[in-house]
């Protein structure tokens, strides 16, 4: 059974992702600034894809933060996939969706695949008119998405932790 302490330190553990998430940000936007300003060399992408990467490696830990402590069961094969499936899920008695809109799964789901591509990537260099669209996404879920759904979660399971005081 969990304790309102734990709460607190899971909220605190989400907390420090999400300023970590913030501080990524800032680097892929300068990384992105560069391009918009005519870096056009492959290095310049492959930089910008390695900021989106790491952006969303920060977020997929943030939500396994949230799987371990409420439920610990991923399979062992897609479970970078069911991960993100499960973070829609309102369990009743157990935790809150972090995900409450379509939108917001398809974008991290976008962002999933992509790191994908990229780490798989032998011999060739990102595809700029899809890395571009892989930009905005990660842009509009990073800058707007994730600030408010880890604000509403961290909402959420504060008020539960407050419950069991």
């Amino acid at each position: 059974m969990r304790k309102y302490e734990h709460f607190l330190v899971l909220i605190a553990e989400l907390d420090n992702d999400a300023s970590e998430i913030l501080r990524l940000v800032s680097q892929n936007t300068r990384a992105w600034e560069r391009i918009l300003n005519g870096a056009k060399d492959p290095i310049d992408w492959g930089a910008l894809g390695f900021t989106i990467q790491r952006l969303y490696g920060l977020f997929e830990n943030y939500c396994l933060r949230i799987s371990k402590f409420f439920e610990n069961n991923l399979p062992k094969e897609r479970w970078h996939k069911a991960l993100l499936e499960k973070m829609t899920l309102d369990i009743p008695g157990l935790r809150p969706a972090l995900f409450t809109k379509k939108e917001y799964f398809s974008e991290a789901n976008e962002l999933l695949k992509f790191r994908h591509r990229l780490r798989n990537l032998y011999g060739e260099d990102l595809d700029e008119d899809k890395t571009t669209e892989i930009q905005t996404i990660s842009e509009n879920f990073f800058l707007k998405v994730f600030p408010a759904v880890h604000s509403e979660f961290r909402s959420k399971i504060l008020a539960i932790a407050e419950a069991l005081r």
